[in-house]
């Protein structure tokens, strides 16, 4: 207790001081310590030219302390990334700039910047020196191997005198996010819904199920008044589009990804959870693209995008999307009505059997069940008595395979009639309990 409250008594360092370390280098110190030497050699052997030679070398350690002691530099930083947002594989630029805020010109100084795992090496550099009110900008590349949010920086600055006697690192309060989205892939054609609803077609499809009322829109007509106009959907479909004032329904599609860690198998971008993460980002911008109105959930429940037009929202959602800890599906994962597509991966019985509670009458459940086998799970495995469950409960199944291209498993989901869901597929075989 002593200790504790005698150290409550000393002086705290700022934000600036923690940031900033200054000091003699090796080679100050050495020529600090040799002149030391010299002078005292010369006093013991009364060699005056001794004494000269020793004097000049503590001088000049000293001079730079004192005078990089009282200089005062003023910088700041900030990133610029292009562009904005990145997938994975592709390849993006950051203009990392530095300009001397204050009144007196700088020497030349090295900036650094730490890498940042699986997206950039970093950057070191010189930068010549800065009158008051320049900026100097250097770049640097990043390339995204994985999807995830990343933080760039903060860059080190290191400035010292000429004969590298005395030096100073600061580092300089400048962070940047950089998003890496999922990867998404092309789909064609749509699943049987009776409750999905298509803006497009400027009206609620037959067998809608209800909701609260809401807007459509439609193309731009000669004659419409001009404050109708929805612009986010027209800057989307490149063209003029306006507000019906009908109501249409609210069915919509929900698109739930199921990221429990006991579920999913493998490792890093070659896990499962990557490919259903990726699987939930293609079909709900596939969703979108068909002018869909869509839900994304989790198993929990949790919402991470609702609406129209999200599809920023649904990508930066899933961005950051790791495994959970959590083993229990919630009954309110695919609440909701019209389409329901769940993206699954080891499907035990508890969790189907929640599911297939918790799907309303006369929506269309679309289970798509990653074969987790293929990303190295071993041990005994229930998910042939998940399937059956589902299927008992008019779910349509379809395995997913890993070396099988998503496109392909989209369209066996959307192929065939309700009664698909009770045949066995011909490429992959589907195991079912009697």
């Amino acid at each position: 207790m002593a200790d504790r409250a005698t150290r409550s008594w000393l002086p705290r360092r700022s934000a600036a001081d923690r940031s900033r370390t200054r000091g003699l280098t090796t080679r100050g110190r050495c020529l600090l310590a040799g002149g030391l030497a010299a002078a005292v050699c010369s006093l013991v052997l009364d060699e005056r030219d001794l004494l000269r030679v020793g004097v000049f070398a503590v001088l000049l350690p000293v001079i730079a302390l004192i005078v990089g002691s009282i200089r005062r530099l003023r910088l700041s930083a900030a990133h610029l990334v292009t562009p904005a947002r990145l997938d994975p594989g592709t390849v993006g630029r950051v203009m990392l700039s530095v300009t001397n805020t204050g009144s007196s010109r700088t020497s030349t100084m090295e900036i650094s910047e730490p890498a940042t795992a699986d997206l950039t090496w970093g950057v070191r550099c010189l930068i010549p020196p800065l009158r008051a009110g320049r900026q100097a900008v250097t770049d640097y590349q990043l390339r995204a191997s994985r999807r995830g949010r990343f933080l760039l920086g903060p860059p080190t600055v290191r400035i010292s005198d000429p004969f590298g006697l005395w030096e100073e690192h600061r580092t300089l309060p400048a962070r940047s996010e950089v998003l890496v989205v999922p990867t998404v892939v092309a789909l064609a054609g749509m699943p049987v819904s009776t409750g999905s609803r298509s803006a497009a077609a400027d009206r609620a499809a037959a067998g809608t199920i209800g909701g609260d009322p809401d807007v459509g829109i439609r193309a731009y007509r000669s004659g419409d008044d001009i404050r109708t106009i929805h612009w986010r959907a027209s800057a989307r479909h490149d063209e003029l589009m306006v507000r019906l004032e009908e109501p249409v329904s609210h069915g919509g599609a929900t698109v739930m990804l199921d990221h429990r860690a006991t579920a999913h198998s493998g490792e890093g971008v070659a896990s499962s959870l990557e490919t259903a993460v990726t699987l939930a980002a293609s079909v709900s911008l596939h969703l979108l693209e068909a002018d869909h109105q869509i839900r994304v959930t989790t198993h929990t429940g949790a919402v991470l995008a609702n609406g129209r037009d999200i599809t920023d929202d649904v990508l930066a959602a899933l961005a950051v999307i790791e495994p959970d800890p959590a083993t229990v599906m919630a009954h309110t994962a695919v609440a909701g009505s019209g389409l329901i597509v769940a993206i699954l991966a080891e499907l035990d019985p508890p969790a189907a059997r929640i599911l297939a509670a918790s799907r309303r009458r006369g929506t269309n459940g679309v289970a798509m069940v990653l074969e987790t086998t293929d990303w190295g799970a071993i041990g005994p495995s229930a998910r042939s008595q998940g399937i059956a469950i589902l299927q008992a409960a008019g779910w349509r199944v379809v395995p997913v395979r890993a070396a099988e291209p998503l496109a392909l498993a989209w369209n066996r989901a959307c192929a065939g009639s309700p009664a698909y869901q009770r045949t066995a597929d011909r490429h992959v075989p589907l195991p079912v309990t009697r």
